[in-house]
């Protein structure tokens, strides 16, 4: 995860800092969004222990 978001800053650095005047909504960058949802796999994917 952290190479992909090392990976997004490189790509599109104004991405990850959107301005704040005037106040938006910033968009979604895709790289750092797919790189979290990856991060979080895991979680879903791996079953459950039952004792």
């Amino acid at each position: 995860m952290a190479g992909l978001l090392a990976l997004a800053s490189v790509r599109d650095p104004q991405a990850l800092h959107p301005g704040v005047v005037p106040l938006v909504a910033p968009a979604l960058p895709l790289w750092p969004a797919a790189a979290v949802l990856l991060a979080l796999l895991p979680a879903f994917v791996v079953p459950e222990e039952h004792p």
